[in-house]
């Protein structure tokens, strides 16, 4: 039987340094994979199935509808009547509110962009025999893995695998 073991760390040079323990006490079956980061893309509008805080219309709904309550009640003195400067005062605030959003999500971004971004994490698998076991899960622990499991494989599935 032999042992196989999923674990995630950060990337890091404790990363390294359990893979070259595991090499080091011949423990040779070893694949890591890098994960990417979230990329921060910007929707205009949230909907129902994902929200990600950044729609860059809800302050411009809202001085949308300030502005256009205001432009129905002067429209009542104003030349072309309230429904017109109502559409205008609606269409001003929405287009005010869309940019204050639109800039303010630039400003985050840029700073969030500019500021050290948290590095990805790491999966590493490792295939090992039962005796080595033990250590393997040791040495990723003790390389502060985030998490590590562990399941057991048939003989002959770690022959052929550990053989390429």
């Amino acid at each position: 039987m032999g042992v196989q073991f999923f674990s995630t760390f950060q990337h890091s040079h404790y990363v390294e340094l359990a893979i070259s323990k595991l090499k080091e006490n011949e423990v040779v079956a070893i694949y890591a994979v890098p994960l990417d980061n979230r990329s921060l893309d910007m929707k205009f509008v949230d909907t129902m199935h994902g929200a990600d805080g950044t729609s860059l219309v809800d302050i411009g709904l809202i001085i949308s509808m300030m502005g256009g309550t205001i432009g129905v009640a002067r429209g009542f003195v104003l030349h072309w009547g309230p429904i017109f400067w109502g559409l205008i005062g609606a269409a001003g605030g929405f287009a005010i509110g869309f940019m204050y959003d639109l800039i303010k999500n630039l400003i985050k971004r840029k700073k969030i962009r500019t500021a050290k971004t948290k590095t990805g994490e790491v999966i590493l698998i490792v295939q090992c025999s039962n005796e080595q076991s033990s250590f393997v899960e040791q040495t990723l622990w003790g390389n502060l893995a985030l998490g590590v499991a562990k399941t057991r494989m048939e003989t002959s599935q770690f022959e052929t695998s550990s053989s390429t």
